[in-house]
């Protein structure tokens, strides 16, 4: 391979189905974040109301962290014209580092809402550069099978970081001689998850390293592309404006399905304790299956897509998901629950790389950057207002309304990708 940068990748074999070394390390760059974010996400809640504040002040901070994302959103974008994709991955996880490690050492409701305000600012960030950065480090060839993977690897081994976490409060209980369900424990557990983001970041270094070795001049060449890179980010959002109907085509289903997310899936954890009693343990366990179970169909998503069709996946799997939801919601014993969240997990995110392919594949380059920040923007959309409003429901209603809106959000989702992208003489024309 010729040299490798964030913004030109010249691969010898442009028809090789194999992965490039920066996209392998951006793999393991993804795998230490991701299963150290799932401590953070399997005991956030509890950790909250361990600590002693209400449930609408959870609903407040989870709120909190989506309204930032949106607001920094457009002046990160504009950042990402200067700032090379893998720095910028980096800097998102040492932003998301800082905020889980301010909640371990200094948990006043303040500074939890600044924590909060950092892992929206760390996950916007990287979102908005995963996708480019894959982008530019795969070939036509090798584009499903990186994206499908990256996305196995997050959710999967967000299973195996939360199969790792249930223990944890349990150990440092037993060392420090406090409950385990103490905010004491869950600080802890904490610590641990903010070392592992920040060792993430080593193999994005290498990445920058390998750069330093087949460049002779990269800060002349980058401020090249810099320059590039700002004049192209112009065009888009002209040319975004000017022809806005296929990008609102691509936007609709993210943002329903985050307003329907928004209202439960962050209280999954809250849902089997409160419902079955469920000790963390058993949540680690629980959590664990619904990553893996769900990295594995992602992983088969692919072959699915070769066979039937990469929107046809899409909805398919989406449609057959959503009774498994509705059983969720209803399950008269754990053992029902647990088995339909895994069904309702692996099938309804197996098709969610395909899909971000799909929009970059129909997005010209230069706007790819801009269109997966909005992407990014719908998916998050739901959570400016659905954590509040979900916990206003939780404390007098329970969680049924939930999964009723939940449930109607996902089924509308899925039928605009039917009749926009699947029916006959569907279709969209080039984003941007």
């Amino acid at each position: 391979m010729s040299a490798i940068d964030d913004d030109v990748v010249i691969p010898n074999e442009v028809a090789s189905h194999s992965l490039s070394w920066p996209a392998r390390l951006y793999l393991l760059h993804t795998a230490l974040l991701t299963t150290s974010l799932a401590i953070v996400g399997l005991f956030f809640n509890f950790t909250i109301l361990a600590l002693g504040f209400p449930l609408n002040f959870l609903g407040l901070i989870n709120t909190v962290s989506f309204v930032v994302s949106a607001v920094l959103g457009l002046p990160l974008l504009w950042l990402l014209a200067y700032l090379p994709l893998r720095l910028a991955l980096a800097s998102g996880a040492l932003i998301q580092g800082f905020g889980v490690l301010l909640i371990a050492v200094w948990p006043s409701s303040t500074t939890i809402l600044i924590a909060s305000a950092a892992l929206g600012a760390g996950s916007v960030l990287f979102e908005m550069s995963a996708a480019p950065f894959m982008m530019q480090h795969s070939t036509a060839a090798s584009r499903d099978r990186l994206f499908s993977t990256n996305t196995a690897i997050r959710i999967g081994l967000a299973g195996v970081g939360s199969l790792l976490a249930g223990p944890l409060p349990g150990i440092l209980a037993g060392w420090w001689a406090v409950a385990p369900q103490s905010a004491a424990a869950y600080r802890g557990t904490f610590v641990l998850a903010a070392a592992g983001v920040l060792v993430a970041i080593v193999p994005l270094l290498l990445i920058r390293s390998h750069v330093a070795l087949e460049r002779p001049n990269p800060t002349t060449e980058q401020h090249v592309f810099s320059e590039r890179k700002v004049s192209a980010a112009s065009v888009s959002w002209r040319a975004l404006i000017q022809n806005p109907a296929p990008l609102l085509k691509v936007l609709l289903s993210p943002a329903l399905i985050s307003i329907g997310a928004a209202l439960l899936i962050p209280y999954l954890n809250l849902f089997f304790q409160q419902r079955f009693r469920v000790p963390d343990t058993m949540l680690g366990f629980i959590f664990a299956g619904l990553g893996v179970s769900t990295g594995v169909a992602v992983l088969l998503a692919p072959r699915l897509s070769a066979r039937v069709g990469q929107m046809a996946t899409i909805v398919l799997t989406e449609v057959l998901a959503i009774p498994f939801l509705m059983l969720l919601g209803v399950a008269p014993v754990l053992g029902i629950a647990v088995g339909a969240a895994l069904v309702r997990a692996a099938l309804f995110n197996m098709g969610a790389p395909l899909y971000d392919a799909f929009a970059m594949e129909h997005t010209s380059e230069a706007a790819r950057p801009t269109v997966m920040a909005l992407m990014s923007a719908a998916y998050s959309v739901g959570y400016l207002w659905g954590p509040l409003l979900s916990t206003y429901i939780q404390v007098h209603y329970g969680f049924a309304p939930l999964f009723l809106i939940t449930t109607t959000c996902y089924i509308m989702a899925v039928g605009i990708k039917y009749w926009f992208f699947l029916r006959p003489r569907a279709g969209i024309a080039v984003i941007g």
